[in-house]
């Protein structure tokens, strides 16, 4: 009754397994393997490794070519089907599906003329496979693909660069984290020196889905043994080693059928003095494909919720993309202007949806994160006059004393000493002043640059299939742009005009702090020296020297000059009057380029390119769609099909089956099973 539960449990385990497998098989049928990488096992050995011989075992069957130099010239891809009730095997191509082949001669031959026929009769190699699916009671539930061999040597009708191309389709093959690799190593060559396993390192450097395979193990010389090798003391890897005794050429040319093989080399381990007395999990044939049916199964299992992911993020992807190209362009002329009207429609949507920050459903399905048009637009703003907007600019410190002095005696003319004149702050004031027209325009002409950068981009994605028109449209926007541009330009232009030609100030600090020289009361300085900036050394000094002037008519104190004095009162009436203007400079002419510019843009750009495009005809004219986006639409279509395909297949039951999958009690009782196996074995050799 034990028994017959055990076999019920390994018969789900194994049901299990040949379902998951027939679902990455199915997945690979309907193409899924060309965009979405699914999980498989490659042979990885140099030539002469014993890879055929090991691969014959494991199916146990005799179908694969023999002969000198490289035989395996494209990669086999066998997919061996267990099949209890199978009487006799048979095996199937995929470029003939409907065909059954009974006789493996046959396969043999078959699987030489579909390589002649890739090659050319030649003895390079292809990178295309050969799809074999194999159905029999002897066979495992396993996908392989035999890859040829590593070659060091080209032969005559090989290619010389023969080792570089054998690596670049073993790496192309392997390099995929969800490829279990099987190096196969020969047990008389140093395992430190083996061409697969060197690779399987470089493209695995933990091992973590690496099984090494030892080989030729019979043909050892004598005194020499491989244990150190199979238990993983030379060269670790995670999933170990297993070795295999595979028929020698003596048995291959005497015909001997693999069951007989396997018969001998089961004896073979059992009776030898060294290897009887190793763990029997790591040797033999039926070890390796017990091993690799677990491995397999914990693999698939493991990448299944990660790959259901990326074809749902495929999918997601496709669409998107297919919705961006639309449908194919229309014949009648009023189709073709309705087509454009609503891709204008939406080139101005999105223009004005990236200048005001507004949230895009499809920028966000595209996971677009970079910075809002609006964002961008405000960073140029807010950087105007930046530096002289901080609060220890002075403008005066573009000025020595020495200049300062000589305004004032230029510009004093006849009026009496100890005034301020005006015409000495007018000839101060104004270079600075007009030094704050360039940063405005270079202001205007970055926002600009960059709403025109960004609506070229917008229209880019939007016709992306109608090149031909897109220069004209892009021009007919840029040509709105200008225009904003040159009236916003104007209108700056006359905001710095405005503050050169006429000064004046309501500013009531300014009034305040400015009204006399010399105050006239303690609390008036007191006033001055509080309304100063923090660190404006320059209020300091005023107020001080104002204290020390009163001085000579209350003391008499004669060290007072006043030039001086007149030169710091008009340092600060500068730098307060500059600290005014660029305070409502920061604020008008952002709003300034903002309005007319930005905000006029946006309102303007959708009634011109419609009138624009409505005065000319020859628009339409220009609008075609090139092969290559009927291509690429096409494309998708297909990409999108076999996805969408690969998900009605995934959501067939796979709540259910993953739940069988993952069952800890199959699982549990299946090692248990195992350990008892493994016991009764030990007990059988007297272990």
């Amino acid at each position: 009754m034990s028994e017959q539960k055990d076999s019920s449990l390994q018969g789900q385990l194994f049901d299990n397994l040949r379902s998951l497998i027939s679902l990455i098989d199915q997945l690979r049928d309907l193409g899924v393997q060309e965009y979405i990488k699914l999980p498989r096992i490659a042979v990885l050995g140099s030539q002469s490794a014993g890879k055929s011989s090991l691969l014959e075992n494991i199916v146990g069957l005799d179908f694969l070519p023999r002969g000198e130099g490289i035989v395996t010239r494209r990669p086999l891809e066998m997919r061996l089907i267990h099949k209890p009730d199978a009487l006799k095997p048979w095996a199937v191509f995929d470029v003939c599906k409907d065909q059954k082949f009974f006789d493996f001669e046959k396969v043999r031959e078959y699987i030489v003329e579909l390589t002649d026929k890739a090659t050319g009769n030649s003895k390079d190699v292809v990178p295309d496979p050969i799809v074999m699916t194999v159905y029999s009671r002897d066979c495992p539930d396993l996908t392989v693909i035999d890859l040829p061999g590593i070659t060091r040597i080209a032969i005559k009708g090989q290619r010389e660069d023969i080792e570089k191309v054998t690596l670049e389709m073993a790496t192309h093959y392997c390099q995929d984290e969800r490829t279990i690799i099987l190096a196969v190593c020969p047990a008389n060559q140093d395992l430190s020196t083996s061409d697969g396993l060197q690779l399987a390192i470089k493209l695995d450097p933990t091992g973590s889905r690496t099984l090494g395979v030892i080989t030729k193990i019979d043909i050892m010389d004598q005194g020499t043994d491989c244990r150190k090798e199979l238990l993983g003391q030379v060269i670790p890897l995670k999933l170990g080693y297993v070795g295999v005794k595979n028929r020698n050429q003596k048995d291959i040319n005497d015909k001997v059928r693999v069951a007989l093989a396997l018969q001998k080399e089961t004896d073979f381990f059992a009776k030898h003095p060294l290897y009887s007395q190793m763990p029997p999990d790591i040797m033999g044939t039926k070890a390796l494909i017990q091993k690799l049916t677990n491995i397999l199964f914990k693999h698939i299992r493991a990448s299944l919720p990660q790959i259901i992911k990326e074809i749902d993020n495929k999918v997601q992807d496709c669409e998107v993309k297919l919705a961006q190209l639309g449908p194919g362009l229309p014949r009648d002329n009023k189709e073709k202007m309705q087509v454009i009207w609503n891709m204008l429609t939406e080139y101005t949507e999105n223009l004005n949806n990236k200048l005001r920050g507004k949230f895009d459903v499809k920028s966000a399905l595209q996971k677009d994160t970079q910075v809002s048009g609006g964002a961008q637009v405000k960073l140029y703003l807010n950087d105007l006059y930046q530096d002289q907007s901080s609060k220890t600019y002075r403008v005066s410190r573009e000025y020595t004393d020495r200049e300062i002095k000589e305004a004032i005696r230029l510009h004093q003319g006849d009026s009496i000493p100890g005034f301020p004149s005006f015409d000495s702050f007018l000839y101060l004031i104004m270079p600075q002043l007009e030094k704050l027209r360039e940063p405005a325009i270079n202001t205007l002409n970055e926002v600009f640059t960059y709403v025109d950068s960004l609506s070229n981009s917008i229209l880019k994605k939007v016709f992306y299939r109608f090149p031909t028109i897109l220069d004209a449209i892009s021009d007919i926007s840029s040509q709105v742009l200008t225009e904003q541009k040159n009236k916003t330009k104007v209108v700056v232009e006359n905001l710095i005009d405005s503050e050169l030609g006429y000064i004046f100030t309501n500013d009531q600090d300014y009034l305040t702090m400015n009204a006399s020289i010399i105050p006239q009361e303690d609390k008036e300085e007191q006033k001055s020296a509080a309304a100063a900036p923090p660190g404006d050394n320059t209020a300091n000094t005023t107020t001080t020297t104002t204290q020390n002037q009163s001085k000579p008519a209350q003391s008499g104190n004669k060290d007072t000059d006043p030039e001086k004095v007149l030169a710091q009162e008009l340092s600060r009436r500068l730098d307060s009057y500059y600290r005014i203007v660029i305070r409502n400079l920061r604020d008008t002419i952002p709003k300034a380029i903002g309005y007319f510019l930005v905000r006029a843009a946006q309102e303007q750009m959708q009634f011109q390119l419609y009138n624009e495009i409505m005065k000319s005809q020859s628009v339409m004219g220009l609008m075609s769609e090139p092969e290559y986006i009927t291509i690429e639409r096409d494309t998708i279509k297909k990409t999108l099909q076999v996805l969408r395909n690969a998900q009605k297949l995934l959501k067939q039951d796979p709540q259910q089956t993953f739940q069988r999958q993952t069952s800890e009690a199959v699982l549990d009782k299946v090692k248990k099973t195992a350990a008892e196996t493994i016991n009764k074995t030990k007990r059988f050799l007297g272990m």
